[in-house]
């Protein structure tokens, strides 16, 4: 049995915004650890430190990856990703943050990113609902190239509200 291109799309996404995660602060300051049990939407977490000192901040990631080359939609500062609804309602559930993570592996340049609790309308809870699947905006604006300040913020924003 051959192995599903899916799978291997899978893995090398994980892979890649694991190295980029964990190399990104020299005092690794920032901590990508793999969910290896049936992941429900959820492929990892993101637990930040201060000075090596932990925080308590932590974030889910929902990864998705593709072949394709991400481009912005027509009229839009936005790219689209879609994800299972069933995922997304999972989503919502959650009292820790949620990330969507999206790259490509076409030419690794970053990704982009946006916390799901951030995303939600009646519109897409309804197709939630209604639909097998649904899509994700993500600003243009979220993807992390050379500086992942943004995407950790998200994290450190939620937990500054609480």
């Amino acid at each position: 049995m051959a192995r599903a291109s899916s799978h291997v799309i899978e893995t090398r996404t994980r892979d890649f915004i694991r190295s980029q995660i964990d190399n990104y602060y020299e005092n690794g300051d920032a901590l990508f650890r793999e969910i290896s049990e049936r992941d429900y939407g959820i492929d990892a977490l993101i637990e930040l430190f201060n000075n090596e000192m932990p925080t308590g901040m932590i974030a889910l990631l929902q990864i998705k990856g593709t072949e394709k080359t991400i481009v912005p939609l027509k009229g839009e500062s936005a790219v689209s990703c879609p994800i299972s609804s069933s995922n997304f309602r999972y989503a919502l559930q959650n009292n820790i943050p949620v990330i969507l993570v999206y790259a490509t592996l076409s030419k690794p340049s970053g990704f982009y990113y946006v916390r799901i609790q951030d995303v939600i309308t009646d519109e897409l809870l309804a197709k939630a609902n209604s639909q097998g699947s649904i899509t994700i905006r993500i600003p243009e604006t979220n993807n992390a190239m050379d500086n992942f300040e943004g995407f950790f913020d998200l994290i450190r924003e939620y937990y500054q509200a609480q």
